[in-house]
């Protein structure tokens, strides 16, 4: 019998069902106003450009005006758009964002361990998590892709894949300009040039950023406001067409954060009234830096065959000093550099056969990474426990994803990926280290031959076939309706934030098998589009660590779960002035087989997935004379009590929250120019976003969201 959170999920499914069936027959066949429909959305979440609403599977896609519309500034804040997905920064990292997609995602920056979330910048896999808050100025779009790609989008992305489309240089000259100031003193100076060096053959684009901006954190002990941003960077590409089929893209990025890191607040004794506050008295910070080179050629080998190659050598820097206790005797503190350089290479076919029933892209992906990680565990302001971490990485798959019209209305889904995943991994350990960023200095303890010694292997190799296969049924004109079943895939590693060699252990990748039934409707001579997915995952090897909250001893655990929603996302142009739009989605998961020997440091509940969360927001134009306009964007999100740990810690909930955004500006008649001033957690909302529980050693420290700013903008640009 199942239990009541689980009928509570069942129950809203069979209505579901049930309503969307019976629109299915029912829906009259309205004229088209091609005045009021709202615009198609291109999306390639299946490698190949297809409409939203003709891909059989969970997208959240966001244009150009949808993310300045929405305050999306960096991926971060795309997050807070998209149903059931939880995002933050990591504990004490600006730069670094933690995302869980429906309850899957991972908190761990160590180099040993993966990323659940695959993040991708123009199709070019990011490996670590450390500085992928990337800026969303000159962006075409983002996609979010609910759900595991184990096929097109391959290992790590056991939570989904969230896409970031950069514009492309454009055959035109245009040059762009943003400036804005807010509180806490917060400047924002942006700029794009696009130049035509050749005309219909060679385009230039650049743009630059700078962030910079006083914390919103007061710490009491070092009299000073915290939390500080200080962020730059750049990108540039440079396409070319050397013919009428053939484009090559090249493209450059750079950016770089130097900031006094994200100050906790230890909750140990009770939680405060105001959450902005810290009794820390180490002036901790976090440096980081990420660039990247790519070479893309795209050639269109005939009417029905594409192919694309994608060459990328991308490196990822971090080095900070956290205080995790907040306290005026530091319990606790960090010292960490990350130095990942990866590359990948990828030949990607897609096209159309059979005359033109199926549809396809199959390809091979090609990956390696040299990572280097030092880690010092400070207590009490002694010395440091230190350990320096060599991890190299290589990675081949080969993938097919295609769909075949089996009749007019119905379609086959059909897929799979082969991974090969080979890690190695070299430690060398030391007490007494001399406070600093090397083992240099410090007394020898164990390293490598010490975990062959207890049997613990320095050497994984992994193989994984994960499958897709789907129908998808098209009612008419207007509604599409799928049901699939695929497996994702994130490999496994080695638990080893620790300084005992026998608690470093290889942990076996996650597997998700997922079953989805999702339907996508276009309603209202087409001003009204809902799109809606049910989903079901056996989550198999799900892998954590964390401290047994009372006594603090640390535990690596690898259990099974099952997680189970619905989500449904809708925009509705109620008139040529009023758009709205919102999300609903709720959620239910449990862990199932416990190894009782690390339940006591395991809760009940999957850490960062609410039962229940929904968004609703408008804009709304006003007309002036002269063609002018004036703008109001304004939503409300509501995302229900959750756990923001493993162990559940009734401390570590987030408590219910209720974020109000809202923005108004003037634009030009001939779009040139406006100036807008926004808000963003306007009613000044506290809430937590993490917690580290580590009561039996003094302290159990919390990360508040962001407090309510409000920003100034100007913008002008050429047409």
């Amino acid at each position: 019998m199942p239990t009541p959170k689980t009928k509570k999920i069942h129950q809203p499914l069979i209505q579901y069902v049930g309503i969307i069936a019976a629109t299915a027959t029912a829906l009259p066949a309205f004229s088209q106003n091609e005045t009021l429909a709202l615009e198609e959305v291109l999306v390639t979440a299946e490698r190949r450009e297809g409409s939203l609403q003709d891909v059989p599977l969970a997208v959240s896609a966001f244009d150009a005006n949808e993310i300045d519309r929405r305050q999306s500034f960096n991926v971060k804040d795309i997050v807070n758009n998209v149903p059931n997905l939880i995002g933050a920064n990591n504990v004490g990292q600006g730069t670094a964002t933690t995302v869980f997609l429906r309850g899957v995602g991972t908190t761990e920056s160590i180099v040993t361990v993966d990323t659940a979330m695959g993040f991708y910048l123009d199709d070019v896999y990011i490996a670590r998590q450390g500085v992928n808050n990337f800026s969303l100025y000159d962006v075409e779009r983002v996609e979010v892709l609910r759900g595991p790609q184990g096929t097109l989008y391959g290992r790590n992305t056991n939570a989904g894949a969230i896409k970031v489309v950069t514009t492309k240089p454009q055959d035109e000259n245009a040059f762009s300009g943003e400036l804005s100031y807010g509180e806490f003193d917060r400047v924002n100076v942006k700029g794009m040039a696009n130049v035509v060096l050749q005309e219909d053959r060679l385009f230039l684009r650049f743009n630059a950023l700078s962030q910079t901006g006083d914390g919103y954190v007061d710490n009491s002990i070092l009299n000073k406001k915290v939390n500080d941003l200080d962020f730059s960077g750049w990108r540039a590409g440079l396409r070319w067409l050397p013919s009428d089929t053939v484009e090559v893209l090249m493209t450059a990025d750079d950016s770089s954060s130097d900031q006094n890191g994200v100050y906790a607040l230890n909750v140990l004794t009770g939680i405060p009234d105001d959450l902005f506050q810290s009794s820390s008295v180490t002036d901790i910070f976090n440096e980081s830096e990420t660039d990247g080179l790519s070479l893309t050629v795209n050639w269109d080998i005939s009417e029905t065959l594409s192919f694309q190659s994608i060459t990328a050598d991308r490196t990822t820097f971090q080095k900070w000093d956290l205080d995790l206790s907040d306290s005026p005797i530091p319990i606790f503190e960090l010292y960490t550099i990350n130095d990942s350089d990866q590359f990948s290479q990828e030949f990607k076919f897609s096209g159309t056969a059979a005359d033109g029933r199926l549809q396809y892209s199959a390809g091979v992906f090609y990956f390696d990474e040299d990572s280097y990680s030092f880690i010092g565990d400070r207590f009490f302001s002694g010395g440091l426990l230190g350990r320096e971490y060599r991890v190299d990485v290589e990675s081949i798959a080969a993938y097919f994803d295609g769909t075949y019209d089996l009749t007019d209305s119905l379609s086959l889904v059909l897929g799979g990926r082969y991974t090969r995943d080979k890690k190695s991994i070299d430690i060398e350990a030391a007490v007494g280290v001399p406070v600093g960023f090397s083992i240099d200095g410090g007394i020898p303890t164990w390293n490598s031959a010490t975990l062959n010694a207890l049997g613990t292997p320095t050497e994984l190799e992994f193989n994984d076939f994960t499958p897709k296969i789907g129908l998808k049924y098209a009612f008419n004109d207007d509604l599409d309706g799928y049901i699939t079943f695929t497996e994702g895939y994130r490999a496994g590693g080695w638990a080893a934030r620790t300084n005992d060699p026998s608690q470093v252990l290889p942990f076996d990748p996650e597997i998700i098998e997922s079953l989805a039934i999702g339907f996508k409707a276009s309603l209202m001579d087409g001003r009204a589009r809902i799109n809606s997915e049910y989903f079901f995952y056996d989550y198999q090897d799900l892998f954590n660590s964390a401290t047994d909250p009372d006594t603090g001893n640390f535990a690596v655990f690898t259990n099974d779960a099952k997680v189970q929603g619905l989500e449904v996302e809708a925009t509705i142009r109620v008139s040529e002035t009023l758009d709205i739009f919102g999300f609903a989605a709720i959620s239910d998961g449990e862990y199932k087989n416990v190894d009782p020997a690390v339940g006591a440091a395991l809760g009940d509940e999957l850490q960062r997935l609410p039962e229940s969360s929904f968004k609703v927001g408008l804009t709304n134009i006003w007309p002036l004379n002269g063609g002018s306009q004036i703008r109001l964007n304004a939503d409300y999100q509501y995302t229900e009590d959750h756990f923001t740990d493993p162990q559940n810690t009734d401390l570590g909930k987030s408590g219910d929250i209720g974020l109000v955004s809202a923005s108004l500006g003037w634009e030009s008649a001939d779009d040139r120019f406006s100036v807008s001033v926004s808000c963003r957690n306007c009613t000044d909302e506290e809430y937590n976003t993490a917690t580290l529980a580590f009561a039996p050693f003094g302290f159990v420290s919390i990360y508040p969201g962001e407090p309510q700013t409000w920003l100034v903008t100007l913008r002008a640009r050429t047409n």
